[in-house]
């Protein structure tokens, strides 16, 4: 059994349990009496996923003339659901499941806003944690990178990077990294000077040219990366290349925080100065950052691959404990393989793909265990 508990201890997994139970993130947020910060209107009920929502919202609406506490409205939507749980519980299709996620994956005003409260009614929501682990469609969001279905995504008549262009590709930017920190600790100010906004690079993963990703393909999207991006610019055009990985390819799979942090403190880099103040503002943390140095996790690892669970439950944002330390894992995507050496036996161009990364990239799907 896949750790349930654990989808519950994050903003993004306490999102995806809602949007599973038919939980509306604003009406919500109307019953228990709270504006939504950042914007100008007040919550209303609105359509949401699946048939029969209506109802639940019907009976929201009856009840919105008083306020009430947070857990006791999301214990009512879990009950109300609770017949339908066993369907999630027995869900095989892929689609359903990720089109799910990937609504909740990067959180709007509403979800921000409702993430306090949600979290106040965790305890609530395990019954539906426990379905979804349960869900054979869900089993590959714990799983290693899946070395028979690789998909690389470009832009441009690119071709995905190979041989020394890849492995010189992550030194360099090494070392441009090593050059920002150099340049942080002088120009970025610690402690920051008052009324004054400091920030730089945010982001975990090596970022530049000839770094080299990779995603599975699900149902009919060529790639995770298609449904579930981190940045869209809107409808674009993009090669889709397999990518065969040899079977002798080391991978380090990251399914949890502590994958993470075991990775960071085995090849520990000090960012603290590129690092901290976009960090103390995310977590309130104070001291000293860490994140892999990614030419020294080569000489073992030729990828990393970032589960969906382990982008649920560790790119949250937070300050994950590492080596005295700590880190944080953001900017890298789900099922996304960060590749590091050359392991691949064929990259062969299937064709091309048009579309908006992101949620509209899904074609319309139901929560059949929401049908009334």
């Amino acid at each position: 059994m896949q750790d349930a508990q654990a989808l519950t201890t994050t903003p993004v997994g306490l999102a995806l349990l809602a949007e599973l139970a038919g939980l509306d993130r604003w009406d919500l947020m109307e019953r228990i009496g709270q504006p939504i910060p950042g914007t100008t209107l007040m919550p209303v009920s609105s359509p949401g996923r699946g048939q029969g929502q209506a109802q639940r919202q019907g009976r929201a609406r009856a009840s919105a003339g008083s306020r009430r506490q947070a857990a006791d409205v999301v214990a009512e939507q879990v009950t109300a659901v609770a017949a339908g749980l066993d369907r999630l519980a027995g869900c095989t299709d892929r689609l359903v499941l990720l089109s799910a996620f990937a609504a909740v994956m990067l959180p709007g005003a509403v979800d921000t806003a409702a993430a306090p409260h949600l979290a106040a009614a965790a305890a609530s929501m395990l019954p539906v944690a426990r379905s979804l682990a349960a869900a054979p469609a869900a089993q590959w969001w714990w799983e290693p990178s899946d070395r028979d279905h690789q998909r690389w995504l470009g832009a441009g008549g690119g071709q995905p990077p190979r041989g020394t262009v890849l492995t010189e590709g992550v030194r360099a930017q090494a070392a441009a990294d090593a050059e920002e920190e150099r340049q942080a600790a002088r120009d970025l100010p610690w402690p920051p000077e008052k009324d004054k906004l400091y920030t730089g690079t945010w982001w975990s993963p090596p970022l530049g040219s000839g770094v080299f990703t990779t995603t599975g393909p699900v149902g009919p999207l060529p790639a995770v990366e298609a449904g579930c991006a981190l940045d869209s610019a809107g409808e674009d055009r993009f090669d889709v290349w397999n990518i065969d990985i040899g079977p002798q390819a080391r991978i380090w799979n990251v399914t949890s925080p502590d994958d993470w942090a075991r990775l960071a403190a085995r090849y520990p880099r000090d960012v603290s100065a590129s690092r901290r103040h976009d960090w103390y503002r995310w977590t309130g943390r104070d001291g000293t950052w860490i994140l892999p140095d990614w030419p020294r996790v080569a000489r073992d690892w030729d990828g990393v691959h970032l589960s969906i669970a382990g982008y649920i439950t560790a790119a949250s944002g937070t300050a994950i404990p590492a080596a005295g330390a700590a880190t944080v894992l953001a900017g890298w995507g789900p099922d996304q393989t960060l590749w590091l050496n050359d392991v691949f036996t064929a990259t062969r161009h299937a064709g091309s793909w048009t579309g908006t990364p992101g949620p509209e990239a899904f074609p319309d799907v139901t929560l059949p265990w929401l049908e009334s």
